[in-house]
């Protein structure tokens, strides 16, 4: 499934970067009933000696990221999963300092346009717009406000079935949705352009 096409894909590779290699720093997240398990890919990971944070819905509206050790609790405000860990940051800042270079983000379904359909609480939306100011104030050759560092080589893939990657523009996508750079499904991995 989604370890055997994430491998095919070249995604848990630590290669491809300048420099000496480096363990592989994923961002993910503990699958709820009913959607796709990245926890073979935590594992892979893991194994690999990589790093793997999840996250931690937070009141302001933010992710904060915990490492995944394999110790999970319920979250007192949601029906989610979360690590046990003392976060080791919050947002944007905490991937780009931790050297995340795959974020795996859950979805119901994203079309072939990069619209990502969410469950509605829009802590991904609020985490790749900064991912995209980010992108787009490193192409102006400035920083955004308040960030320090540079737009990082961060891979957004949404983690969805087959039959919930569906055709360009058949999400609607409203003003404050972000898309998603690439899917990953238990068969497939699609890069997409808008």
């Amino acid at each position: 499934g989604l370890l055997s096409t994430a491998h095919a894909a070249g995604l848990l590779a630590p290669g491809g970067r300048p420099g000496p290699s480096r363990p592989l720093t994923v961002a993910a997240y503990i699958a709820s009933p009913g959607e796709p398990d990245v926890g073979p890919i935590r594992a892979s990971v893991r194994e690999a000696g990589g790093l793997v944070l999840l996250p931690i819905p937070a009141s302001d509206g933010q992710l904060a990221w915990a490492m995944d050790d394999g110790h999970y609790r319920a979250d007192e405000r949601l029906p989610v999963q979360v690590p046990s860990g003392v976060p080791l940051g919050s947002g944007l800042s905490a991937l780009i300092t931790l050297g995340v270079v795959l974020l795996l983000v859950p979805a119901l379904a994203v079309d072939e346009s990069g619209t990502r359909l969410g469950q509605g609480g829009g802590y991904y939306d609020r985490l790749l717009s900064g991912l995209t100011e980010r992108a787009t104030a490193a192409g102006r050759g400035s920083t955004p406000a308040g960030g320090g560092g540079s737009a990082p080589e961060m891979l957004v893939a949404a983690v969805v079935h087959d039959d919930e990657l569906l055709p360009a523009r058949a999400i609607p996508r409203a003003a404050h949705d972000q898309p998603v750079a690439a899917v990953l499904t238990p068969t497939r991995f699609v890069r997409l352009s808008e």
